[in-house]
């Protein structure tokens, strides 16, 4: 059997001779409930009508004891003590709720509790289901009550405390019964009174919404690295390119001066191959085996640079002989018209 505790408002009536409560208030109802649990989720139980009120649950009402809050366990003969009044009917069918006349004798004892809790022995019936178009997980039946307790809000020890309230809200906890103390929550800078249940629930949205900002500070961090990322990357890949280029003109350039030498190369042959094969033809006697990559370069700019001061030479050469035979014409021409004017003048004498 397991173990429920069911909650309804006090609907007092003060006797005026005794002082004794006297009521028939409802004390449970058929329906679905919603059953908070220990971890946290909601479990739905249906309360059938033919189990609410079978005869047998009915009439287990009679004569139980009514107790301030719950004792944390079952009442027998061994542990009857706190006891302040008692049920004094079986329960009867008023609609779809049940009532059952009580009374309190010790009504001092109660204080400012204004709520009835029931506790009571019930089986689970895991299968699940719908009632008026509502789904549920489980079914109680052969319900079979123990005790009524006085409370402000029911508390359950290590058994499951249910509250048959209008709202049909549920607990199920696990400290000792006790009154509810209230606590100081702080919201947008005021301060306000509130039960454990809501201060912990206050306090647990505050931590998650720190975890979130955290995780958002992260996920921005990793977006604008990402962002930074984009950027240098763009700029390795333009120096990329503009190397290539550079590296694309220096071979055409290489090739070119191959050409120009007649030198056969090619088009897998690396600059070194192709520089070497140009210093074969303008400087045989250079030899290049064995030479680092740095020599052959070294080597390559000299033999360029000797063969163009070679070139500007020859160039210059032919310059002068072509300047030192247009110096000579006149000469010549002078002295032929000198040579013409005296074979002019001798025949001149001669006639």
């Amino acid at each position: 059997m397991t173990v429920r505790y069911d909650m309804i408002p006090i609907k007092a009536v003060t006797d005026p001779k005794t002082g004794w409560i006297k009521d028939r208030p409802v004390v449970t109802r058929s329906g679905i409930f919603a059953y908070r649990k220990r971890d946290g989720k909601i479990q739905k139980e249906f309360r059938p009508e033919d189990e609410v009120f079978h005869e047998d649950s009915l009439a287990s009402l009679m004569g139980i004891p009514i107790t301030v809050n719950h004792p944390g366990k079952l009442l027998n003969k061994d542990n009857a003590d706190g006891i302040i009044g008692s049920v004094l009917s079986p329960g009867s069918r008023q609609d779809s709720d049940v009532v059952a006349d009580v009374v309190i004798h010790k009504v001092n004892s109660i204080g400012t509790k204004r709520e009835l809790s029931l506790g009571y022995e019930c089986d689970i019936d895991e299968t699940p289901g719908e009632y008026n178009g509502e789904r549920y997980d489980c079914v109680q039946r052969s319900i079979r009550y123990n005790h009524l307790a006085t409370v402000s809000k029911g508390r359950a020890g290590n058994a499951r405390l249910r509250l048959d309230a209008t709202d049909a809200t549920s607990f199920e906890l696990e400290v000792e019964m006790s009154e509810t103390k209230l606590v100081t929550v702080r919201l947008d800078e005021i301060e306000y009174q509130a039960s454990p249940e809501v201060a912990n629930a206050l306090k647990k949205i505050k931590d998650d919404h720190i975890e979130l900002k955290q995780r958002f500070d992260t996920l921005e961090a990793e977006r604008d690295t990402l962002k930074t990322d984009v950027a240098k990357h763009a700029s390795q890949i333009d120096a990329i390119k503009a190397s290539a280029r550079s590296e694309l003109r220096e071979r055409l350039e290489l090739e070119g001066m191959a050409e120009a030498q007649s030198v056969k190369f090619d088009e897998a042959d690396t600059d070194r191959i192709v520089k070497t094969k140009i210093i074969g033809k303008l400087n045989p006697d250079l030899r290049l085996d064995g030479k680092s990559d740095d020599y052959v370069d070294s080597a390559f700019d000299i033999t360029i640079a000797n063969f163009k001061n070679k070139k500007i030479s020859n160039q210059k050469h032919r310059l002068d002989n072509v300047r030192s035979m247009s110096d000579d014409k006149p000469a010549s021409a002078t002295a032929r018209e000198k040579m013409l004017r005296r074979i002019r003048g001798e025949k001149e004498d001669a006639a």
